[in-house]
Formats: C-alpha cells, structure tokens, sequence
C-alpha cells in the first residue's frame, strides 16, 4: 500500500542532512584542536599545587602558606591530592 507521508519525510530529511554534515565537521574540527587538553579540568594545575603545599606542610619542608591565589582552597583537604601526589613521586612522573 502506498503512503505518501512517506515521500514527504524523506525529502524533509533529505533537506536536513547536508546541516547534519556540516555540524559534524564543525564538532569534528573542535575536536581536533582540543585534543591535547581533552580530560584536564580547568582547576587540575591548581589541586596540583594544593597538594605540593600539603606535602610541604606534612613532611616538615614549609608553612601551610596558599597565598593569594588559591586562598580560597585552603579548607579543602587532602584525602584526594596528596594520595595522587604521592603516586606521582613513587612513580618518577614528572611531565608537568
């Protein structure tokens, strides 16, 4: 049986995939120049350095001194960083 809904939504689609196929190249090319940052957070050099601050302060080397620039993460604490820290040194990881 013919139904001509049919013919009409093919050529509605039809109309929509060379959009469909831009968008993609368009999200395609992002993704190509944000690569090498894909999965590094936006606050993941700043817990870093929370962590070498807490090292600091637990193994005796310095003050519990954040500074001015991460004042604010000074009630964080270190279940999280320093365990990852700590991996970091045993592992001779040093690529920052």
């Amino acid at each position: 049986m013919f139904d001509p809904r049919v013919g009409a939504a093919a050529r509605a689609w039809g109309g929509a995939v060379p959009g469909l196929a831009a968008a993609c190249v368009v999200l395609a090319a992002i993704g190509a120049v944000v690569l090498d940052d894909y999965g590094v957070s936006w606050d993941e050099l700043n817990q870093r350095e929370i962590a070498e601050i807490d090292w600091r302060y637990v193994s005796g080397d310095g003050e519990l001194d954040f500074g001015a620039g991460l004042a604010h993460n000074r009630y964080l604490g270190v279940s999280f960083e320093l365990p990852l820290l700590l991996a970091e040194k045993a592992l001779g990881l040093d690529d920052w």
